[in-house]
């Protein structure tokens, strides 16, 4: 992992993100902020639009509140098997 103090240094976006190729990078503002730069990938982005978005995360609580409604014989029975 790599801390970089903002006052002391000024990298560019460019140079942080060579750095983060190869490892976690910190940045820690002056005021004690702190903020991670690190690949992802799609899915990675992905999830987080996902768990930020209020309606489908609302979606997700009220499925899973949801309770079988049939058993595993009827199901078999509409689905022919």
């Amino acid at each position: 992992m790599k801390v970089i103090e903002i006052e002391r240094a000024s990298p560019t976006l460019e140079e942080v993100m060579k750095l983060a190729d190869r490892e976690l990078v910190v940045l820690r503002q002056t005021n004690g902020k702190v903020f991670a730069v690190s690949p992802v990938d799609e899915f990675d982005v992905e999830v987080e639009l996902l768990k930020n978005n209020r309606e489908f995360m609302a979606l997700m609580e009220e499925l899973s509140q949801e309770k079988a409604t049939i058993s595993s014989r009827q199901l078999r029975e509409e689905l022919g098997l």
